[in-house]
């Protein structure tokens, strides 16, 4: 499995099969799914109905799809922090508005799997609240590109922490679950 995922031909084939989001906000929705404890094969079905109406995928899209979900759980499953949100490489602009629908995906994914997430307390819970807040983000192209620069980074960091943080919370292991250390 290749470790990259080229955005804009995957955006071409979101497209060209009509479904209606981006490749940010398909990551997005997917790292939600897996963030929120769903790493079964279900997660299939709650694609299937959120972006082509209940109907199977073309098999292409499909292998595709499954590649960045295979990309995705083994970035989180990886202890040294390599998960990566995915966003366009276009200019900062593309980049904020990625970010705005990565999350909202995002938040979208992990309300499926956890429908209680409006009640989850503490650093999770006030994470949450956060990802909401940066929902709401919006900019001034007269803004001062350097800072505007800036903040997404710091923004995008804090994003990505956030989503690693859920997943540690809502993702229950125990000694079972980890594979023996061979030597």
């Amino acid at each position: 499995m290749s470790n990259t995922i080229n955005y804009d031909e995957f955006n071409r084939q979101l497209i060209q099969n009509k479904i209606g989001i981006t490749v940010a906000e398909l990551h997005g929705f997917l790292s939600g799914i897996l963030a929120g404890g769903n790493y079964d094969e279900s997660w299939r079905s709650l694609v299937e109905d959120m972006l082509n109406n209940g109907q199977k995928m073309p098999t292409a899209l499909d292998e595709k799809i499954s590649q960045l979900y295979a990309l995705i759980k083994q970035q989180f499953f990886e202890e040294d922090f390599s998960f990566q949100l995915l966003l366009s490489d276009k200019n900062l602009y593309t980049q904020l508005d990625d970010l705005v629908g990565w999350v909202n995906h995002f938040l979208l994914g992990i309300g499926l799997v956890q429908t209680k997430i409006n009640h989850v307390k503490g650093d999770v819970g006030e994470a949450i609240y956060d990802l909401r807040q940066i929902v709401k983000l919006g900019y001034d192209e007269n803004e001062d590109q350097q800072e505007l620069g800036f903040a997404f980074e710091e923004i995008k960091e804090y994003v990505r922490i956030t989503s690693m943080l859920c997943f540690d919370e809502f993702n229950e292991f125990n000694e079972a679950d980890t594979p023996p250390t061979i030597h």
